[in-house]
């Protein structure tokens, strides 16, 4: 089973809600490890369709520059927001490459 099925579970609605898909997206990549994802998880709930950002913001000082980064593009494209394309610049290729993909789930 991929990860972003693991995360939305019956949740199939998250798939058609360009908002909702771009965070779930962006918490299976693989640039986070599963403890990470299930620590992130536990911030979402798609049972009353909420997220706890303040949660989220208090977890990623532990993850990686590069982590903290599309965590704060996945907040911006959730709420609607533009991201701060200059970050792209300063990821890593393979990064930049999954950022620009949550973008485009959320923009599709």
């Amino acid at each position: 089973m991929h990860m972003t099925q693991q995360l939305i579970g019956p949740h199939i609605w998250v798939k058609r809600s360009p908002e909702w898909n771009a965070l779930i997206e962006t918490v299976a990549l693989p640039l986070f490890s599963d403890e990470q994802r299930e620590t992130l998880a536990l911030h979402i709930d798609l049972e009353r369709r909420q997220v706890d950002w303040a949660g989220i913001q208090g977890l990623a000082h532990r993850f990686s520059r590069e982590q903290q980064t599309l965590l704060r593009i996945a907040h911006a494209l959730f709420n609607g927001g533009d991201c701060q394309l200059s970050e792209l610049g300063e990821l890593p290729s393979a990064w930049r490459s999954a950022a620009i993909l949550l973008i485009g789930q959320r923009y599709r």
